[in-house]
């Protein structure tokens, strides 16, 4: 039997100790979004994951260490989600079919990547200011993927063009959080619904009229001219002083 190169066996060990680190990442994961914070306890993560509370230990040493990568995994998933959806955004029928899926994302689901931010920013922004930061870093970077889509609508014509919107990003994302936690306490997507509408219903109301009905190219569609009369018919009357 050929011995194996050291290398090959080092390499090999690091990837497995890697797919043992995210399955453990993993599985906290989703024992933060069934339980919350306080229930993730090591003895739930060793069940969801399948590995035993030394090998816990082992990789995440530091108390708090497997919160934040649980903070990590799920900015991330969610900041990759809101890129792919918001980086073509450009009209106002974009921007609530947007919505749709956020108010569908939030309904009964609890996998990562799914639940907006404020699931994790009310049970873990507290508790460590390093997950406080990377949360406050991931709420910009989603507004400025906002801002950047309400841009292209303003260019457009579709979007009020002394609007800020950068200024109205914030105001969304806002009422997106403030109508998920409302949502979590009712137990029904209705606030979340409603306070999502009301944000992005003020932002499209404030457009041009003509601007709103555009298509997506910016230009509104031009105003029907009037049929011709038929020949030999009576011309139509004029109303007011002769």
């Amino acid at each position: 039997m050929s011995r194996q190169e050291p290398g090959r066996r080092t390499s090999g060990r690091a990837r497995r100790r890697a797919a043992v680190r995210t399955r453990i990442v993993r599985a906290a994961a989703e024992v933060v979004a069934r339980c919350g914070v306080a229930g993730a306890t090591v003895e739930r993560v060793c069940a969801a994951s399948g590995v035993s509370r030394s090998q816990v230990r082992r990789h995440f040493p530091a108390e708090g260490s497997l919160l934040d990568a649980v903070v990590d995994l799920h900015v991330t998933a969610v900041l990759t989600r809101q890129h792919a959806v918001l980086v073509g955004l450009a009209s106002p029928h974009e921007l609530h079919a947007w919505v749709e899926d956020l108010v569908e994302s939030s309904r009964g689901c609890r996998s990562v990547g799914r639940l907006p931010l404020g699931f994790v920013v009310t049970q873990l922004a507290e508790r460590s200011d390093a997950a406080r930061v990377k949360l406050d870093d991931a709420f910009r970077a989603w507004q400025s993927y906002l801002a950047s889509a309400l841009g292209r609508m303003q260019e457009g014509g579709a979007l009020d063009p002394a609007a800020d919107p950068g200024e109205l990003a914030v105001g969304v994302v806002a009422a997106l959080q403030g109508g998920l936690l409302m949502a979590q306490v009712a137990r029904s997507d209705k606030p979340l619904r409603t306070a999502l509408e009301l944000a992005v219903g003020s932002i499209v109301g404030a457009a041009p009229v003509a601007s709103r009905c555009a298509p997506r190219g910016g230009r509104a569609a031009p105003a029907p001219v009037p049929a011709a009369p038929a020949p030999g018919a009576a011309a139509p009357a004029r109303h007011g002083r002769s």
